[in-house]
């Protein structure tokens, strides 16, 4: 797997893991009393920070005139793990409901398999990379 490939997958499973966990985290702080003043502008900051990274892939992919040949959002890797994970949600709202005995009752919770699902699907579906020409 080519530099690109493995950090283009390392974003991807960053954003569905990393995400969750500072939904978390600032879900906690939120409940706390002792919530800090300057949390949001931090977070702000951050968020500026991965913007100006993607401008700058953006930037490059217009100079090298490829930001035409992007994929229509509906037709993205990501757009079609979600609508597969709608339609088995949708499908099957609970199958741990059909287990039997023990395995009903092993403590698995139906999101936390859907974040593991989506997590694996978004670690074995290749995005497309710009080759060099």
């Amino acid at each position: 797997m080519s530099l690109a490939a493995q950090s283009v997958l390392f974003f991807r499973v960053y954003r569905e893991v990393t995400l969750a966990l500072y939904t978390t985290l600032v879900e906690e702080l939120c409940s706390s009393p002792g919530l800090p003043y300057q949390f949001a502008a931090t977070l702000e900051d951050i968020g500026q920070g991965f913007m100006k990274l993607a401008d700058r892939v953006n930037g490059e992919l217009e100079r090298r005139s490829l930001l035409d040949r992007e994929v229509e959002a509906e037709h993205t890797v990501e757009a079609k793990i979600e609508a597969f994970l709608a339609r088995t949600f949708v499908t099957h709202r609970d199958p741990l409901s059909n287990m039997p005995g023990e395995a009903a009752n092993a403590g698995l919770d139906w999101a936390l398999v859907e974040q593991a699902l989506k997590i694996a699907l978004t670690m074995t579906h290749d995005l497309p990379v710009v080759q060099p020409s």
